[in-house]
């Protein structure tokens, strides 16, 4: 009846596993050691040392297989203990585990069938045994494994005679063992330390931290994770790119989820809303900033349509400061926009005019040309004006000059005439050390005799402390 009852354990086990289905596992050879003791329920037999050592693998997510071979020796009563009952077996297991591989504590129940031969007394007798039993694997690491082990065991005798009178033998065995694998651990390619079976994302880049599915962790919920994500804050539902930074899609700095105009032109200034702001001129010359490529255009100069002073003939000095506003295309002009020949002049109040409306007196205030106070020493931006004024001198090589020095009222007429001749010598005395020929520039004082403007006003006073530069062939 017990032989039957066993027999029929085993077979439901095996029968399980025609229910396995195709999941990743483990698939390395093992091998396993285990040392225990061995307990029988006759009468007459008492217990011993048991010893056994398995081969196997599994070959499904929840089933393994193993080749074990074993003995066990058994103290018999009222005998000496060289007289053991021993019992060698040769035999196969079939395991259903009680959990996934990635339990730390994997139990299983077992199911045993095997050739055993024993040695009793003197006489030998080989025949079937089988078995059932339990245990559980406790992993220490990816390879090595503890192992618990406990068996009720049947051994079938053959012929029945001598010292061997029963037709079964039935005996107890507990174990304790180790578990070593063969070869890499399959199961976690990725090794983020998340089985393979169990691992939602297998190809995590290596050294990855990664969550209980094996994913790596998404703070943001943005799609993108945080080892990927330079934006790792970002809103819940805001679109993003593949940096998982929000999307802007007319890069304006503000994101598409914020931007209630998200189709601005590139290069508006935008609000926090990412709409235009109203136009800004902070030179006040009509051209708002972002078109105005001469932002700090002084307040109130003519401009033209890029912001910049206007320039009609295009000799480098705007129109308004220009005194010959139709220069001709090409010549090298004063720092007053003038050419010293075949130029036309815009006439000061009382000046005669010819019939063009041009000057008729070819002179021209060189503004700008300023000297220490009550000293011929020129001022670092009066050099400045004069750089500009020898380049125009050197591209007429014919033209001669007077260089007239005049004051305003204040102090006596000797001075004054004395420091205006020593302002112009000082002019004519650069522009040589500039490259001019010193033969063609006439230094002349003038003093206070030749005023522009009043002498009663700070403004008419500085009027009438000037440079004059008149043309004279």
């Amino acid at each position: 009846m017990i032989r039957s009852r066993a027999w029929a354990a085993f077979l439901m086990l095996l029968s399980f596993t025609g229910l396995a289905q195709a999941y990743d596992y483990d698939q390395r050879w093992y091998i396993s050691p285990t040392i225990g003791a061995a307990v029988s329920d006759a009468s007459n037999l008492d217990n011993g040392p048991m010893g056994q050592i398995s081969i196997g693998r599994s070959i499904a997510k929840y089933q393994g297989f193993e080749l074990e071979g074993g003995y066990s020796g058994l103290t018999v009563s009222n005998l000496p203990a060289k007289n053991r009952y021993g019992r060698g077996v040769l035999g196969a297991n079939f395991l259903q585990y009680l959990g996934p591989e990635s339990f730390a504590i994997r139990p299983y129940i077992l199911g045993n069938l095997n050739g055993h031969y024993i040695n009793f007394l003197g006489e030998h007798q080989g025949g079937i045994g089988y078995g059932i039993g339990g245990g559980a694997f406790i992993n220490l690491t990816r390879s090595l494994d503890l192992r618990a082990d406990a068996r009720y065991n049947v051994d079938a005798v053959r012929d029945r005679g001598g010292a061997l009178q029963r037709s079964n033998f039935y005996v107890w065995t507990a174990g304790l063992g180790i578990r070593y694998k063969f070869g890499a651990d399959p199961l976690d390619e990725d090794g983020d330390g998340v089985p393979d079976s169990l691992d939602k994302c297998p190809h995590t880049p290596h050294g990855v931290q990664v969550d209980a599915n094996g994913c790596p962790p998404d703070s943001d919920h943005d799609g993108v994770p945080d080892y990927l994500d330079k934006c790792p804050n970002t809103p819940a539902g805001a679109p993003v790119d593949a940096n998982g930074c929000p999307l802007d899609s007319d890069h304006d700095g503000v994101p598409d989820y914020l931007d209630k105009c998200p189709n601005t032109a590139r290069g508006v200034a935008v609000g926090p809303d990412g709409c235009p702001l109203p136009p800004v001129d902070s030179d006040g010359d009509g051209v708002p900033d972002n078109l105005d490529k001469c932002p700090n255009t002084p307040r109130g100069q003519k401009v033209g349509p890029d912001g910049c002073p206007l320039d009609s003939d295009g000799d480098g000095i705007p129109d308004d400061q220009d005194e010959c506003p139709n220069t001709p295309a090409g010549a090298k002009v004063l720092p007053n926009g003038c050419a010293l020949k075949g130029d036309c002049r815009k006439p000061r109040p009382g000046e005669q005019v010819d019939e063009h409306g041009c000057a008729l007196e070819h002179s021209f205030i060189l503004k700008g040309v300023k000297f220490e106070f009550d000293s011929d020493r020129l001022t670092p931006a009066a050099k400045e004006i004069l750089n500009q004024v020898a380049a125009t001198l050197q591209a007429y090589p014919d033209i001669k000059v007077d260089l007239e020095g005049h004051t305003d009222s204040i102090g006596s007429d000797a001075y004054n005439m004395g420091l205006s001749e020593k302002r112009a010598i000082s002019v004519k005395n650069y522009l040589t050390s500039s490259g001019v020929n010193g033969k063609r520039m006439n230094p002349v004082g003038y003093g206070k005799t030749r005023p522009i403007d009043t002498n009663e006003t700070e403004t008419g006073r500085e009027n009438n402390r000037r440079v004059e530069l008149r043309v004279i062939d």
